[in-house]
């Protein structure tokens, strides 16, 4: 695989992917949740049609999905 190919369908995909899921981080400890919750869905639904065909972004997508999931559960334990 040449750099630029690397940089183009991982690498970059890959950047993308910490970004979205930084959006959740505290999604469910501020007033606007259900807007950064919807967001972040949306910003998946791009990064599946912006990389198209890309089986590595396909695996990602499933990342976050499951990585929201974690990520909502965690932030309504009450401690």
């Amino acid at each position: 695989m040449t750099d630029q190919k690397w940089k183009s369908e991982i690498y970059e995909p890959y950047l993308e992917t910490w970004k979205i899921l930084k959006l959740i981080q505290y999604a469910d400890q501020t007033t606007d949740s259900d807007a950064q919750w919807l967001r972040y869905i949306k910003e998946i639904d791009r990064l599946n049609k912006q990389y198209k065909g890309n089986e590595f972004v396909q695996d990602l997508i499933t990342l976050l999905i499951e990585a929201g999931n974690a990520i909502a559960k965690m932030n309504k334990v009450e401690t």
